[in-house]
């Protein structure tokens, strides 16, 4: 499965460079508007793609478990006849 990489995650992380860089230069008005959105782009993009990951494993460990031949309604009692 071939999947288009979106560079979401080095964006974000360009972007955190770039407000530290922001921090030494600039005027503080001027960071009090840049943190947020920032802050959350870069939250998003490293959220969104743990979460993913974690639906993927999840996914493929349901269809083995799913896959098994499963017998335990076949003896009820406990044993075997």
């Amino acid at each position: 499965m071939t999947r288009k990489k979106t560079f979401k995650r080095e964006l974000a992380v360009a972007l955190l460079v770039w407000l530290m860089y922001v921090v030494e230069v600039k005027d503080v008005s001027i960071i009090e508007v840049l943190v947020w959105p920032i802050f959350a782009f870069a939250g998003a993009a490293f959220g969104f793609d743990s979460f993913s990951k974690q639906l993927q494993q999840n996914s493929t460990t349901r269809d083995d478990v799913r896959s098994r031949d499963e017998r335990s309604s076949e003896y009820t009692g406990g044993e075997d006849k």
